[in-house]
């Protein structure tokens, strides 16, 4: 390590003790040494820059170290600048006291060199490391930050249908900086839509990154058998173009679980697939319920599988929500699940309005219930309301 970049503040009113540190740390190539004669001293040098260390004694006039380091505490500088005590063998308590403060360690007076270097270079050392964690980790927040945008853009906000006919919205509250959540809706061709939602095994960057895997499969798979073929797929077509795909170079078995149906609207016609998803559920003039089916595996799991078609109708005034398990999981601080009857009772509650209400009332019930508690999966909601 070099130490040459080091910057240490020594801090002692006896000017010998001050000098002989200096010659010490000089020797250990620490150029840079800034000498205080007592706290109040140390505080302006502090207060006007940055330093590697401080070495700082215990009993001194006007300010001691004692309240040297209160003072540094008070003003956010132990965060980043380590402190060593200085102290005889008979001010040891009151070396006990700066370490509960935040001190780092102690040299014993007088001076031992071998025991000064070794302490200065472990405490500059850690400083060095602290600080290009800080660096690594303040990038990697960035980059987490700058791919939660690009994640962002790659999920829908406006959505190809007549709004005087469909009304639809959806939202994404990831777990961590990036999920493993997506939806998505899309025109297979005019008067029909695709609507989608997935949910990737596991969380964070390697989750996101087969999300957006297996988002752009379903759009380019289904467009294109609609291209090449000259037909419209079934649900179950795509989903076993989309799971032979994402079995290939998948190494680490990811799967995802996914919900993917073809909407026709004028009739209100859905057709759909159900690979390993949580049921979608229906509000309408018979009440709130699950659409239960039979369900297919999850994609990515094991390649030749086929996969079953479901239909159903969306009658005119009825709601249809998808939704990722993450709600449901959602745990309170007694690490109870908000549960599937919840979900079907805030919806009940709002049934028939405007699907953005829908879709906040439910997530902010969900919120409400955890009270705090640490979300430990994404939560994804996407609901769409038949207007005529």
């Amino acid at each position: 390590m070099n130490l040459s970049a080091a910057r240490v503040l020594v801090v002692d009113d006896n000017l010998d003790n001050r000098d002989v540190l200096a010659r010490r740390l000089r020797r250990l190539e620490i150029t840079e040494v800034i000498q205080a004669e007592d706290g109040l001293e140390a505080m302006g040098c502090l207060r006007s820059g940055s330093f590697d260390l401080v070495l700082l004694d215990v009993m001194m006039p006007r300010m001691n170290g004692v309240e040297v380091l209160e003072a540094m505490k008070a003003e956010g500088h132990l965060e980043d600048t380590p402190v060593v005590m200085i102290s005889a063998a008979s001010e040891l308590d009151t070396v006990v006291r700066c370490i509960e403060l935040g001190a780092e360690d102690y040299l014993p007076k007088p001076f031992n060199p071998a025991l000064l270097a070794a302490r200065v270079k472990a405490v500059i050392e850690k400083k060095f490391l602290r600080a290009e964690n800080k660096r690594q980790l303040e990038r990697l927040e960035r980059e987490l930050a700058e791919a939660w945008v690009h994640q962002q853009s790659m999920l829908p906000t406006e959505f190809p249908v007549d709004l005087a006919v469909i009304d639809i919205h959806a939202l994404i509250h990831p777990a961590l900086e990036v999920g493993g959540d997506l939806y998505d809706v899309f025109e297979v061709k005019p008067g029909l839509i695709c609507i989608a939602i997935g949910d990737v095994a596991g969380k964070g960057t390697a989750a996101a990154l087969f999300m957006a895997r297996t988002r752009s499969l379903l759009r380019a798979g289904t467009l294109q058998f609609q291209a090449i073929s000259g037909r419209t797929p079934l649900p179950s077509d795509i989903a076993s173009l989309v799971n032979e795909e994402l079995c290939k170079n998948n190494s680490y078995s990811k799967f995802v679980t996914l919900f993917l149906g073809f909407l026709d609207l004028e009739s209100g016609r859905l057709t759909f697939c159900n690979a390993g998803h949580v049921y979608p559920i229906l509000a309408g003039s018979e009440g709130v319920k699950e659409i239960i089916s039979t369900p297919d595996p999850a994609l990515g799991v094991l390649d030749g599988l086929s996969f079953s078609d479901h239909a159903l109708t969306i009658a005119v005034g009825d709601t249809f929500i998808l939704t990722s398990d993450g709600l449901s999981d959602t745990l309170n601080g007694t690490l109870e699940n908000f549960g599937t009857e919840r979900i079907l009772s805030e919806i009940d509650k709002v049934a028939g309005k405007a699907t953005a209400v829908v879709v906040d009332a439910v997530v902010s019930a969900a919120r409400a219930f955890a009270n705090g508690a640490a979300q430990f999966d994404d939560i994804t909601v996407l609901a769409i309301r038949r207007l005529r």
